[in-house]
Formats: C-alpha cells, structure tokens, sequence
C-alpha cells in the first residue's frame, strides 16, 4: 500500500502504495492489498449528542485495495476499491460491500480522511464519512472511524476500521542494522514513478537517496531528515535533482543509516 510526500514536515517523501497479490486474490493495478486487524468493529445504537449506552458492537472481517492516485500539495490521495467485508450476526452474516477516497497528509498536523459509499446487508448504497480528523502518520497501517452522522445524530452506525497491507518482500541491510530495510511496492522496471517503504527499528538520521550504476547520486529526496521508528513510504519520480527526467537504465534506490546502506535496484524505462 508505509510510506509517503511525508507529514508532517520531517520529510518531503511521497505517502504512496504499490501492488500486491495476497491469498489467491489480485489487486488491482498500482495498489495495495488491505486485511482487516481482529480490533475492527461494527457498531449501531446511541452516540452523538446522545451519548446512551445503548451499543452492538460485533467484529468486522474483510479486505479492501487501496490505490495512490496523487498528491494535492498538502494530501496524499487514495481510491479505496473492492470493500468486501462481513459482519458476523446471530443468524447469518452481514456482507458489506462498495468503494469510496482515503487521504492522509496536512499542512502541520497530520490528518486523515475516509469516505466509503457502502451497501450493508444488500441494501441501499449509504455514504459512510471520517471527517476530516486527527491520524494518519503510522499509514500505511490506518486506524479511522467511519460513521453514517458524524455524532450529529442520536443513532447512527459506526465502523472502526483498523487495517494493514499485506507486507512486500524486504532488502535487508543485514550486520548491525539488522532490522532496516527498503521494500520495493511497486512494478519494475518503471516508467513513471516507483513506489518504496522504508522500515527503522528506531528513530535515526536517515539519507534516502537514489543512485547511479557509477554510484553517483542522483536524487536526494530526504536530505538527513531525523525519522521516528516505524514505517515510511517515499516514491521516486524518475527525475533528478535538477528536475530533468533521468535517462533509462538501472538505478539503486534507497536509504543511508549511520553510514549503512540499503537500497533496492530498480530499472527505469521510457
């Protein structure tokens, strides 16, 4: 599906999401496969300015795809396609189905937002709305409550989505580092842009640069930028610090830690 353009103003590193095959299903082109965490719930009864205990909260299973389709200057954007959840019930199950936008980025604090047009129950199609709320820097995991009213209404239903992609295959640094590793998410060769996530066990400096075969540096897409542990996506366009296209060929693509390097090699074409 991370990164990650990244928020807030650490790192200017593209929140961004590749393909992925998982458990006999394909995503679709230039996206991500999502599974629903066993902490995703469906919940109906009194909320908002009512604020009863009245409250059905029962699990939600299921998968999504969530697809990059570009950054507005101060959001990374999202479609989120092929919802197909199930909610579990005392006599059968509760199939949720449909298709909606995710973004997660802001100008100083990081925000999210998710916006699902969803059949429940093989009913009409109702538009399930965030708002615009606090969240969105663990991405690629997201954690979001979606909701019918928006606690404007006395009953409403709300699903708390928490989710992950199905993880790419790794590089690995290996020694010391052991555990910092770039992840390649997306197809290559490439002709556009390529999609990466960058994983550190803890928080450090870190260069992510893109490299030459002569090992000349091409592109400095973080300029030591201090990152959290965790997970960050970045992508790079095919363009060189000058703005120029870079010309076909192989290039390494990837990150410098306290003097380590792990990088994946990637092939840029017209």
């Amino acid at each position: 599906m991370r990164a990650h353009r990244f928020v807030p103003a650490l790192l200017l590193v593209t929140l961004s999401l590749g393909s992925s095959q998982a458990r006999g299903q394909t995503a679709p082109p230039d996206s991500e496969h999502y599974f629903l965490s066993s902490d995703s719930r469906y919940m109906t009864g009194c909320f908002g300015p009512c604020a009863c205990p009245v409250i059905i909260t029962s699990p939600i299973k299921g998968t999504f795809d969530l697809k990059h389709v570009g950054f507005d200057g101060f959001f990374e954007n999202y479609e989120v396609l092929n919802v197909r959840w199930t909610v579990p019930d005392t006599t059968s199950n509760i199939t949720i189905q449909g298709s909606g936008t995710y973004r997660a980025g802001g100008e100083v604090a990081v925000q999210q937002e998710m916006k699902l047009d969803l059949t429940v129950g093989g009913g009409a199609p109702l538009r399930f709305d965030s708002g615009l709320v606090s969240g969105g820097g663990s991405f690629p995991k997201i954690t979001i409550d979606i909701s019918l009213h928006q606690d404007t209404a006395c009953r409403d239903t709300v699903m708390h989505v928490d989710a992950l992609p199905d993880p790419p295959a790794a590089v690995d640094a290996g020694g010391a580092l052991g555990r910092v590793r770039v992840d390649q998410v997306s197809s290559n060769p490439f002709s556009g842009q390529i999609l990466f996530r960058l994983t550190l066990p803890r928080a450090d400096r870190v260069r992510l640069l893109v490299y030459d075969v002569q090992g000349r540096v091409v592109r400095n897409l973080s300029r030591g930028a201090w990152l959290p542990a965790g997970t960050h996506p970045f992508t790079w366009d095919g363009r060189r610090d000058d703005g120029v296209a870079s010309t076909s060929g192989v290039y390494f693509v990837g990150a410098d830690v306290e003097g380590h390097r792990v990088a994946c090699r990637v092939v840029k074409v017209e």
